[in-house]
């Protein structure tokens, strides 16, 4: 596997995290979630609404989330995202990995002096 594919798939999983706990909070239309995510990471983690929806998508077909659409004005329809209760089951495990892989890498660099 290349670096540029590990970095995707590492990228991918933090996204697929960050989304599924943002939905937890509130239903969210994609560029509401990128506005979001940018606001409440202070600028750290900047999403492209390119790279949101396939993960979006994934997440529908797996039936984590929901979406529904919102008429808003005469020509615009926002398609908002609502996390199923699968979804907060899933998130829960990926919030578990990830504090458990956090510590086990803050670990392996406090003993190699980092």
């Amino acid at each position: 596997m290349g670096q540029e594919t590990a970095q995707s798939n590492f990228r991918r999983g933090v996204t697929t995290l960050v989304l599924l706990a943002m939905l937890k909070k509130e239903d969210m239309y994609g560029f509401q979630l990128v506005q979001e995510i940018s606001n409440v990471s202070d600028g750290k983690i900047v999403t492209q609404e390119g790279s949101l929806y396939p993960i979006l998508y994934k997440l529908l077909d797996s039936g984590y989330i929901s979406d529904r659409r919102v008429q808003v004005g005469k020509r615009l329809t926002r398609v908002y995202y609502h996390l199923e209760p699968l979804g907060e089951d899933y998130l829960r495990t990926l919030v578990r990995e990830y504090r458990e892989t956090s510590r086990g890498v803050e670990m392996i660099l406090e003993a190699s002096e980092l």
